[in-house]
């Protein structure tokens, strides 16, 4: 019985280790397909309507820079919603795009920033013309501060809004390329 039980938890840790190979497989895989982005090529540098820059959906790819972005967001704000910690200097510019995520779905955000170092968070907020502030309560949030661009995964169990923001450190502004998958969740 013991050895059994043994067996199936190796099993288990085989599986999980083969399991991230193959998603390190994948993620290659795009990065080797994915073009580089020009950094002295003219982006798209679309004007905010209040504090959105536009609106994203599953499939979608979008270019642009931060600069022209709007400044509501920084550190005593990213770190009061337990997103990105406080010391990191996010006091710039930052373009901030609704997503409607549909239910059921496994959502990745990937952005590239090849040419400077940005950083994708995804916020859960019904947006109903405005933006959260610093005294607003923001149910959930995820981000990636890699260099050279970042992954948000989000799992939908219901319909949502989010809040897909591109972010500089020290004012650092530039082109980026946001790209949103989708996928049914898995079992079910």
């Amino acid at each position: 019985m013991i050895t059994l039980l043994l067996a199936l938890g190796g099993c288990r840790e085989v599986q999980q280790a083969a399991n991230k190979v193959q998603k390190l497989a994948v993620r290659a895989k795009e990065e080797a397909t994915t073009p580089a982005l020009p950094c002295d090529a003219d982006v798209p540098n679309v004007e905010p309507q209040g504090c959105l820059s536009g609106t994203l959906k599953c499939g979608d790819t979008v270019e642009g820079t931060i600069d022209g972005g709007e400044s509501n967001w920084n550190d005593d704000f990213y770190a009061g919603i337990f997103c990105f910690p406080a010391g990191d200097d996010r006091s710039g510019p930052e373009r901030v795009y609704r997503l409607e995520a549909p239910a059921n779905q496994d959502i990745h955000i990937k952005l590239q920033s090849d040419c400077v170092d940005l950083d994708v968070a995804a916020l859960a907020w019904e947006y109903e013309g405005t933006c959260p502030g610093v005294n607003h309560l923001v149910p959930e949030c995820e981000a990636d501060a890699h260099v050279g661009g970042g992954d948000v995964h989000l799992n939908t169990f219901k319909a949502r809004d989010y809040l897909v923001a591109v972010e500089g450190k020290r004012k650092k502004t530039g082109p980026f390329r946001l790209t949103v998958t989708c996928g049914p969740l898995a079992g079910r």
